[in-house]
């Protein structure tokens, strides 16, 4: 009796009809009624999506190699577009799951909210598309994914999802800012032991690094199997996002002099930088992403330049300032016959980490620079810091360095000495 009601509040509007005399009575009954029917409907059909990814999470989430992806989009016997169509909507799926369990509240905040709605909508277009099994179905296929590609773009998910743990850090921390306001504004608080560096409540965030991990490695993995299939073409050196042959050392050439670029726009001058190559042969070639490895480096390069610049800064007689006598920022890149991996190495003298930080260098929205690029106003909103270094300051860097680096075969590792300087290890999978 109660589901029959619930599912169809206009029936009752005849039978109380009569009870109303005033048409704008009548009007007003009427318009709560549709605006409950509309919420039943809300309620049945997202327990129906709710229901759907669970039937698509629990299906194994395809790992994708290099290797993998040349077979599966460069095979002519290999149907892409089915292969797409039917493991997106799993890692989709994998990906709201995640979101929904998302530790210490974090998949309460509003921008964690806001992705989950996005990604919910993208995976119902998906499931909701015919299987590509003609010309015509393909097309409307390629259609879905070109509309949910500019959708996640313009939503910025891992910008987004950062934005999040902003709120998160905001909600966690507001007693102790509190206190702290409170020290600063009377003598008589000044026995609260609690200074600006204890505000931030790492030790309680320390929860959400691999589940944070988990959901980026969806939105790489479901860019890279979405634009493989989007960016498919004729041209014989290259596969999808796949470049078959990578020049390693050209890359990194080509990322540092891009670093190096920001660097003297920001400061006015770069620190020098100086080259190994440690191979055994110049004609070492390899299938990669070129748009990956450049990421990378760019951002290893970035933050070298900015420890080394920072510790060493010196200024001329005009107030510029002058990198001339800094130690460079060093740079090998490994690769011989027969390893499994390469290895690009970036060394700097920036006077290290401490040790908390480097515990702390892969946290998501860690940042040593004083001002983060972004950061939430008291009321909550977003708000982006123009002055800043572009070198640094979204904390994202060096942890999604390390998930796309995870992501095909690889890793990213710090090493830091404090007072010295720090080491990274990229390592690329052959």
């Amino acid at each position: 009796m109660f589901r029959r009601a619930s599912l169809a509040p206009l029936a009752l509007f005849s039978s109380v009809q009569r009870r109303f005399n005033s048409s704008q009575e009548l009007t007003a009954l009427k318009t709560q009624l549709q605006k409950l029917e509309k919420k039943i409907q809300q309620l049945e059909e997202s327990k129906a999506s709710n229901g759907l990814v669970s039937i698509f999470a629990s299906r194994h989430m395809k790992e994708m190699n290099m290797k993998m992806a040349l077979h599966v989009f460069a095979d002519k016997s290999y149907s892409s577009f089915i292969f797409c169509h039917k493991h997106l909507p799993v890692v989709l799926a994998h990906f709201i799951m995640q979101l929904d369990n998302l530790p210490a509240g974090l998949s309460a905040m509003p921008s964690v909210i806001k992705v989950r709605g996005i990604i919910l909508n993208s995976f119902l277009k998906i499931v909701s598309c015919k299987i590509p099994t003609s010309p015509e179905a393909e097309k409307e296929f390629i259609h879905v994914l070109e509309d949910i590609d500019e959708a996640h773009a313009e939503a910025e998910l891992v910008k987004t999802l950062s934005v999040g743990i902003l709120e998160l850090k905001d909600h966690l921390s507001r007693h102790r800012r509190a206190l702290l306001e409170l020290k600063e504004s009377s003598p008589q608080w000044s026995r609260i032991k609690l200074n600006e560096s204890d505000i931030m409540p790492y030790e309680e965030l320390a929860g959400i690094q691999e589940p944070l991990d988990f959901c980026n490695r969806c939105i790489v993995r479901y860019n890279f199997m979405s634009r493989m299939l989007l960016n498919l073409g004729n041209d014989a050196k290259r596969v999808g996002m796949v470049d078959l042959e990578v020049n390693l050392e050209r890359i990194v050439r080509g990322a540092v002099d891009e670093a190096r670029q920001i660097c003297t726009d920001h400061y006015g001058d770069c620190p020098d930088v100086e080259f190994t190559i440690s191979t055994d042969t110049k004609k070492i070639r390899f299938p990669f992403m070129t748009t990956t490895i450049r990421y990378i480096v760019v951002e290893l390069m970035k933050n070298a330049f900015r420890a080394t610049v920072d510790a060493h800064m010196k200024r001329n007689s005009c107030g510029i300032v002058t990198c001339d006598d800094m130690p460079p920022v060093k740079i090998l890149v490994h690769m011989k016959k027969g390893i499994n991996h390469a290895c690009i190495r970036v060394s700097d003298e920036g006077l290290g980490m401490t040790q908390k930080q480097q515990e702390m260098a892969m946290a998501y929205s860690f940042t040593t620079v004083d001002k983060p690029a972004i950061s939430l106003t008291n009321e909550g909103h977003v708000e982006h810091t123009e002055a800043v270094s572009p070198l640094a300051g979204y904390g994202y860097g060096l942890p999604m360095s390390r998930v796309y680096a995870n992501c095909f075969g690889g890793d990213l590792a710090i090493k830091s000495m404090e007072g010295f300087g720090t080491r990274a290890y990229y390592h690329i999978q052959l």
